[in-house]
């Protein structure tokens, strides 16, 4: 019983130490894994060496975003040629929001995953000129190589220390002893499932880069021209509701001048017109 809990001890403190230390890099999970191997004279020697097999220097990860801003004459055919390019990249549609409201300029938003191998490529091309015209553009990179090393030497120090308490289980002959293993080795899973998401995150990140188009329309599409009668009769039209309004507008500005005219010319005529008639020897003049 003695030399159980001292093995378990051993484990805990090994386990504790590897979780605690995971930013050093992966040298010092591969020595906790051995480390705890070591302690139980096991089967667990085969994960330390897995930890251990684990110590390499990891390439650069980088993790690449950009927005695009073009402005095209149609809209949808830019969008449809831009997703076009991406998936032609081995890229893929990540979300899309158009923008059809009466008032502004039509307009979507795509955003893209590509490959972050091609990631300067795709991006040359969603900003040239078989999309539009390119209004604005910002990239950002970010070096998580760190961090993904970091989350590496967790994983493998977590499933070395897991490796070990399920060795220590089998080895187990009281069932107090089992019950204290078993939770050990929940909590252990639980830390490791953690882990292992933050690993798979990391991975689609560095793995393709989001790139954010804004496709903005020119302007209101040009008007279709017709020919012959048809073409006559609607330009007589567009000039004759032309006329009318340019005629309603001098009307409306001129109306309230025409009123102020009236009102004071009208006294005025009337007294003038007395006055001439009640002068001597003026006679109304009547029929021959």
């Amino acid at each position: 019983m003695r030399a159980f809990l001292w093995v378990l001890v051993t484990v805990l403190l090994v386990g504790g130490c590897a979780g605690s230390s995971g930013s050093s890099g992966v040298n010092g999970a591969a020595r906790s894994g051995a480390a705890g191997a070591a302690a139980l004279r096991g089967p667990a020697g085969g994960a330390a060496k897995t930890a251990a097999a684990a110590n390499l220097t990891p390439a650069q990860a980088i993790v690449y975003t950009a927005s695009v801003t073009v402005r095209a004459g149609d809209v949808t055919a830019a969008a449809s040629r831009a997703k076009q390019i991406v998936t032609g990249a081995g890229g893929y549609i990540g979300g899309e929001d158009a923008e059809t409201s009466s008032g502004s300029r039509p307009g979507t938003t795509i955003t893209f995953k590509v490959p972050a191998a091609r990631y300067a490529e795709v991006l040359d091309r969603l900003g040239s000129a078989r999309i539009g015209r390119r209004t604005s553009l910002q990239q950002h990179a970010e070096d998580v190589t760190q961090e993904v090393a970091d989350v590496d030497s967790r994983v493998a120090s977590a499933k070395a220390t897991l490796a070990s308490f399920r060795a220590l289980l089998a080895k187990a002959t009281t069932v107090s002893e089992v019950i204290q293993v078993e939770q050990e080795i929940s909590q252990r899973e639980s830390d490791l499932e953690s882990l292992q998401a933050r690993q798979r995150t990391l991975a689609r990140q560095t793995a393709y880069a989001t790139v954010t188009l804004r496709v903005e329309g020119g302007g209101a599409p040009a008007k279709r021209r017709t020919h012959g009668f048809t073409g006559g009769l609607a330009a007589g039209w567009r000039a004759f509701t032309a006329f009318v309004g340019v005629l309603t507008l001098v009307l409306g500005w001129a109306l309230p001048f025409l009123v102020v005219a009236a009102v004071i010319g009208l006294p005025v005529y009337g007294l003038r017109r007395r006055r001439r008639l009640s002068r001597p020897g003026a006679e109304p003049q009547g029929p021959a």
